[in-house]
Formats: structure tokens, C-alpha cells, sequence
């Protein structure tokens, strides 16, 4: 009797610890997926911060867009792993992103292909845009167009630039026209350029400097420092408005306060003119600090008699 109690104590004893074991073993799995979920979340939240982009309709609006030049290279690592976790295109579409930035085209390509299949309307734009370089302008022209029918802005001024060029299909200026008007109506700057352009080159259609300056003013207000140039030309040669070299240098100088160099050699040509006046020469008077004496200073008079 003695053995089978001590018996049935030590299975229980076993069993016991046998329990004890499975359930730390279940918290230590719960704490370890908890810990891979907020890692996931975590990457996804960094996925949307640094590679989201300004021509992407669904891209998550809890962040500032980022450019593709001003993308960070650690948004590959936390891109991947937001698609690997979810198998949301928009992270794979970034994903496609961070790897362009990082000259990994073929690996975009295939980060692309991922939301382009899911229906992603900036990813085909992207994906349109490496066919072309591929050589295929057609899949290039396709591609635009869906996007472009989804309602994505830079698949419209991109469309438009199709349709102006010839590129995956037959030029045609009055599609051309109405895509880049499309995109200007959603506050594309090179959009509207690009209508000003045409018009002002009277190339593909008439030529037309009311029109032509119209556009070129819209885009000017919203930044576009091409435009600022041509309408400063326009204002300087009274070429469709009456001439005003002060507005002419006035557009000059916002288009060199946007960084462009001709727009600041323009400008410095307007003050070699006596149009606008020159840069100031340094200011030469002392400041106030140079009136107080510091430690091992001599007393002396100033040059115009002062005394300190």
C-alpha cells in the first residue's frame, strides 16, 4: 500500500510539474507573440512614416508624404516585414518604393507586381514607369491609364504626357490636354506648366499667349519655378502682356529663391540694370559687445574721440 501511494504521490508530483511547465511555457509563448505583434506594428507604423507617398491616395494620412529621393534606407527592413505581416499591398507598394531608392530595381519591380496585382493605383504608376525604361511603352501606357482611371493624380499628368508625346500610343494633344488638366485640377504645378507650355509654343495647337500665361501664372502661385521663368520672359519681352521689368525681375527672383540658376542669373542681370536694386554692402558699424572691455583690455580713446 505504502508503494502504490508513494507511487501515485510521485505521478502526481510529475504531473504537478508537468502542468507548472506547460503553463509557463504558455505564458512565455504569449508574451513572445505578443512581443512579435507590437514589433509588426511597430515596422508597419514605420513602413507608412518613411516611405509613404504624396501621389498616393491610400497611402496612411497620419504622416507627412516622403518623397522617393528623401527616403530612408531603413524603410526597406520595416516595409518588408509590414507586407510579410499583413499582405497589405500599400506595404508592398512601399516596399517597392524603398527599394527604387536604394537601386534595387529588381526588386521593386517585384514589390510593384505584388500591389500592381492587388489592384494598387500608385503602384501601377511606378510599375508603368520601369516598363518604360524597360523599353515597353505600351505596358507603360496601360498601366498609366488604369491608374490614371482610378483616379491617381500623377497617373494623370503622366497620361498626359503619353498622350503629348506618342509614348504606347498614338499623340494626340487633346487628350493630352484634358489628362493634364485633370491633374492641375487636383493642384499638380507641372500639370498646369505643361497646358502653358503647349500654348506657348504653339506647336500642337495654337498659339495662344493669354492662355498660354494663364496656366503659367496658376502654376507659378502654387511653386512651380519653370513657370516663374517663362513668365518672367514673357513680362521682360512684353510677349503677350505688356511688358514690366520689375515683374519680370519679380518672377526672376522667386524662381532663384526656388533654387534655380538661371532664374538667379536672370535676376542678378535685372540689378546690373538698375531694375532692382543691387545687393547691400556690409553693414561696417561695430556692435555693442565691441563698446565693452573684457579682461587685460586697455583704456584707450576711440578713433573719433569717444572714450570707452
Amino acid at each position: 500500500m505504502k508503494s502504490r501511494f508513494s507511487k501515485v504521490n510521485r505521478g502526481f508530483a510529475i504531473a504537478t510539474g508537468t502542468a507548472a511547465a506547460l503553463c509557463a511555457l504558455t505564458v512565455s509563448l504569449g508574451a513572445e507573440e505578443r512581443a512579435n505583434l507590437q514589433l509588426a506594428s511597430a515596422m508597419q507604423t514605420e513602413c507608412d512614416r518613411l516611405a509613404g507617398s504624396p501621389y498616393d491616395q491610400q497611402r496612411n494620412g497620419e504622416f507627412a508624404p516622403v518623397g522617393i529621393s528623401d527616403i530612408d534606407g531603413t524603410a526597406v527592413d520595416a516595409c518588408r516585414m509590414a507586407y510579410d505581416t499583413t499582405g497589405n499591398p500599400r506595404f508592398a507598394y512601399q516596399l517597392g518604393r524603398a527599394l527604387n531608392k536604394t537601386q534595387q530595381a529588381g526588386q521593386a519591380m517585384s514589390a510593384y507586381d505584388i500591389a500592381v496585382k492587388a489592384g494598387y493605383p500608385a503602384a501601377k504608376v511606378n510599375f508603368g514607369m520601369l516598363m518604360g525604361r524597360l523599353g515597353d511603352e505600351r505596358s507603360e501606357f496601360q498601366f498609366y491609364t488604369e491608374a490614371a482611371n482610378s483616379g491617381n493624380v500623377l497617373a494623370a499628368y503622366n497620361l498626359g504626357v503619353a498622350y503629348r508625346d506618342g509614348l504606347g500610343t498614338q499623340p494626340d494633344v487633346k487628350r493630352a490636354l484634358s489628362w493634364f488638366e485633370k491633374a492641375a485640377a487636383e493642384g499638380d504645378d507641372t500639370a498646369a506648366f505643361n497646358i502653358g507650355a503647349i500654348y506657348d509654343e504653339g506647336h500642337l495647337v495654337e498659339q495662344d499667349d493669354q492662355t498660354a500665361i494663364a496656366w503659367y501664372d496658376l502654376a507659378a502661385q502654387r511653386g512651380n519655378a519653370d513657370a516663374m521663368i517663362n513668365l518672367g520672359l514673357m513680362y521682360e519681352a512684353g510677349e503677350g502682356i505688356e511688358a514690366n521689368a520689375l515683374k519680370a525681375a519679380e518672377m526672376y527672383g522667386k524662381a532663384a529663391e526656388k533654387g534655380d540658376v538661371f532664374g538667379a542669373y536672370k535676376f542678378m542681370q535685372m540689378q546690373e540694370l538698375g531694375v532692382v536694386p543691387g545687393p547691400s554692402a556690409p553693414a561696417t558699424t561695430e556692435g555693442v559687445n565691441s563698446l565693452v572691455l573684457k579682461p587685460g583690455d586697455m583704456e584707450q580713446t576711440t578713433g573719433n574721440g569717444k572714450e570707452i
